[in-house]
Formats: C-alpha cells, structure tokens, sequence
C-alpha cells in the first residue's frame, strides 16, 4: 500500500478549500481543533491543513502539528473513503506534545469516518 503524500491527497487552491468550508457534511472537534469534511468525486481522501500563527505562536508547533496531521494522515487514508478534510487549529494545540497529537487525531479521524458513513447513509437511503 501506498503510504506517500503526493498532490492527489492534498487539497491545494482556495477553491478545494471554500468547497469543504462553503459545503462541510461531517465534522469532529477536540481540544484545540476542528476537522471539516465533504466528499468529494474521486477515489481517495484529500486533506488541507489551516494552521494560523495567531492560533499556533511557534513556527516550530505548527511545523509538528502539520507533521503529525500528515503522518496520521497517511497511515489512515484508505479508510476514510472519498472525503476531502480540512484540518483547523485553534488556540492551545501547540501545546500538546506529538505523541498527545498523534492521539488526538486518530480519535478525530474514527469519529469523521463515523459521521461521514452515517451522513452517506442517509443521502443514499440505505440503512
């Protein structure tokens, strides 16, 4: 399986951006962050990172954080389906430490995979 992080798995205009923020299906948030999601037409996940210096202060947390969101990311991807993920972090996330983020955001994860299956069911009509 591939594990890389190439183009296809990123979001990378604004446009790919205000479509998940404009028409956001599913969301999961934890301490310190928000995870907006929508499906997309293609075969696999995508996902965009919104890290503000005004919520993170520290080039070097918000460098971890993105580090960490992508890692988590990879290892997760074929089971999240065709969703497009925007990742938002809010005041207080670059004080968690890697293995505390690493945690936060497999929780995240399961509970957008829940949310987008429930949100699928229900526009398809299946149970």
């Amino acid at each position: 399986m591939d594990l890389g992080f190439g183009r296809q798995y990123r979001l990378l205009t604004p446009a790919h951006f205000k479509r998940v923020f404009d028409g956001a299906t599913c969301k999961a948030s934890g301490p310190g962050i928000l995870l907006l999601a929508r499906h997309n037409d293609l075969e696999h996940a995508r996902l965009g990172l919104v890290i503000a210096r005004k919520s993170v202060r520290h080039a070097v947390d918000r460098n971890r954080i993105k580090r960490v969101a992508r890692e988590s990311f990879r290892h997760t991807r074929a089971e999240l389906g065709n969703i497009d993920i925007v990742v938002l972090a809010r005041k207080g996330l670059g004080e968690l430490d890697s293995a505390a983020l690493h945690t936060l955001y497999g929780q995240l994860w399961r509970r957008l995979i829940k949310a987008a299956d429930k949100h699928s069911s229900r526009t398809t009509g299946h149970p």
